[in-house]
C-alpha cells in the first residue's frame, strides 16, 4: 500500500520533522510503502494532497486541524471516477428503480495528531502517540465523515461567521499553545468589547434568522475540548448552527462565559438549528463579516454552507 504522510515542520512546537520520520518509520515496520512530504507554507499541504491522493491507499496528516484541513481539502479536490468494468457499464436500474452507484477511487485519511489543539483528533478519540496512530491506520478501519462546504471551500469540524471568525483571527498564538481552550475564550471577550458587531441574515431549515455570530459545527469541539454545539455528529448528514443574536457586549460576554459549562445554550439570544445548509447574507454593502473554516480565515459573507 502506497502512504503518502504530508507534514508540518512547525507543528508540534517546531518537532514536526521528527514526528513525521517516526510515522515514517513505524508505517514501514508495517508494511508499508511510506513517503514523506513537508510543507512549505500555507496551502502547500492541500496542493500536495490534490496531485498525489488520486495515487495513493492512505493520506496520513502529521500536524493539527490546519494541516487536516488543507489536506481534507486537496483529497476532496482529487476524487476521480473508478475504472468500472466493461460487463457493468450498461447494467440496468436495479428492481428498486435506482442506478448503481457512482463508485469512486478514494484514499483514505489518516492522521498522527502533531498541533496545538488537535480538535478532529480528539472528536475521533484517536491517540496521539506516534506509534499508536500508527497503529490504529495500519489497521484499516475507517469512519466515513461528513464534509463540511462553505463557497466551495470544505471543512470537517466547523465553518464560523461574524464575531466567531474575528475570534479565530486575533486569537494569540502563544495564549494558544499555553491556554487552548480558553485562548478562544479570551480573544471572543476581547474582540467583543472592541468594536460594533453588525448582524448579519441566516436562512435555514424554511425560517429566517438574524445573527452576530453563527458556528456551522460538523463536531461538538469547537478547540480542544470547548464544545459549541453539543448534539453535532460528523456522521448524521447534518449541520448544527449555533446562532447567536446580542448586539450589546455584555450580551456577547455572557455568552462566551457559558460556553464551558454549556450554559450558552439557554441563552435568550442563542438559537440550536440542526440543518443540511443555509444561507449566510450580509444585510446592507457597508458591513465586512469574515468566515473560518476549522480555525482558518476563509473569505467573507455573502456564503452558503452546506454538508455532503
Amino acid at each position: 500500500m502506497r502512504v503518502v504522510v504530508i507534514y508540518n515542520p512547525s507543528a508540534g512546537k517546531g518537532k514536526g520533522s521528527a514526528l513525521a520520520a517516526a510515522t515514517r518509520s513505524a508505517l514501514l515496520e508495517r508494511g508499508f510503502d511510506a513517503e514523506l512530504h513537508a510543507t512549505r507554507g500555507p496551502k502547500h499541504a492541500t496542493a500536495i494532497a490534490h496531485s498525489l491522493s488520486p495515487s495513493a491507499d492512505i493520506v496520513v496528516a502529521v500536524g493539527g486541524d490546519g494541516t487536516v484541513n488543507e489536506i481534507v481539502n486537496g483529497m476532496a479536490q482529487s476524487v476521480v471516477p473508478r475504472e468500472i468494468p466493461a460487463d457493468r457499464e450498461n447494467r440496468p436500474a436495479t428492481s428498486g428503480g435506482t442506478s448503481p452507484p457512482d463508485e469512486r477511487r478514494r484514499a483514505r485519511l489518516g492522521i498522527v495528531p502533531a498541533g496545538t489543539v488537535n480538535v478532529l483528533a480528539r472528536e475521533l478519540k484517536l491517540p496521539f502517540q506516534v506509534d499508536q496512530a500508527c497503529a490504529t491506520i495500519a489497521a484499516g478501519n475507517t469512519k466515513a465523515l461528513d464534509l463540511g462546504d462553505i463557497n466551495g471551500r470544505s471543512f470537517v469540524l466547523m465553518a464560523g461567521a461574524g464575531v466567531d471568525a474575528l475570534t479565530v483571527q486575533h486569537v494569540d498564538l502563544e495564549a494558544k499553545r499555553r491556554f487552548r481552550e480558553l485562548a478562544f475564550i479570551g480573544s471572543g471577550l476581547r474582540r467583543g468589547f472592541a468594536a460594533r458587531h453588525p448582524e448579519f441574515l441566516v436562512r435555514a431549515a424554511g425560517q429566517e434568522y438574524r445573527a452576530t455570530f453563527l458556528v456551522a459545527a460538523n463536531s461538538r469541539y469547537y478547540a480542544n475540548r470547548l464544545s459549541v454545539a453539543r448534539s453535532a455528529d460528523p456522521t448524521d448528514g447534518l449541520l448544527d448552527l449555533v446562532l447567536f443574536a446580542g448586539t450589546g457586549r455584555l450580551s456577547l460576554a455572557v455568552f462566551w462565559l457559558g460556553i464551558p459549562s454549556g450554559l450558552h445554550l439557554y441563552n435568550r439570544h442563542v438559537k440550536y438549528v440542526r440543518t443540511p445548509e443555509a444561507d449566510l447574507l450580509p444585510l446592507n454593502d457597508r458591513d465586512v463579516i469574515w468566515l473560518q473554516t476549522d480555525g482558518e480565515l476563509a473569505g467573507r459573507l455573502p456564503a452558503k454552507v452546506k454538508v455532503h
